[in-house]
């Protein structure tokens, strides 16, 4: 289910169906919702005090988090 904001009159719509044209758009999640970007894996890595490759990708990175965090 996602959730549509007319811009124009600031209702707010919950629909399985995508909504298009108009004065509608889709209400992003909140970023509480979303996994962080790479730099910020890396920053909170850095900051756990948790070595890691430079050039791990973005799974590697998370599951370094997601085990350290913890701590």
């Amino acid at each position: 289910m996602a959730e549509y904001i007319n811009k124009k009159t600031k209702a707010v719509i919950e629909s399985d169906l995508v909504v298009s044209g108009g004065d509608w758009e889709l209400v992003e999640p909140k970023n509480e919702d979303k996994t962080p970007t790479i730099e910020e894996l890396k920053s909170l890595l850095t900051e756990l005090g948790v070595e890691f490759n430079p050039k791990a990708k973005k799974p590697e990175l998370l599951e370094l988090y997601e085990t350290h965090k913890q701590e």
